[in-house]
């Protein structure tokens, strides 16, 4: 049998997958970042764009709030 992928769900309890654009807290930063592996009982995102620091995270999924990828979009090409 193949195993079965975890169910998360953001703060907002939008069902998140892998390769869906998050936000998240970091110390006393907000991050924006993609979810890159969904875990038994945490999601592995990591930051966009990735800086040459530490760029992944476990984070609990109530700590994420997904967002609307055109808007991701946009936000990279207007700051890079």
């Amino acid at each position: 049998m193949a195993k079965e992928s975890p169910q998360h769900k953001d703060k907002l309890g939008q069902d998140l997958l892998v390769d869906d654009c998050v936000t998240f807290p970091v110390s006393n930063d907000l991050i924006i970042g993609k979810v890159t592996k969904l875990n038994n009982k945490m999601v592995k995102v990591s930051k966009v764009p990735s800086g040459k620091w530490a760029s992944e995270w476990n984070k609990y999924p109530e700590d994420l709030i997904k967002l609307d990828s055109s808007l991701i979009t946009l936000y990279l090409l207007k700051n890079s």
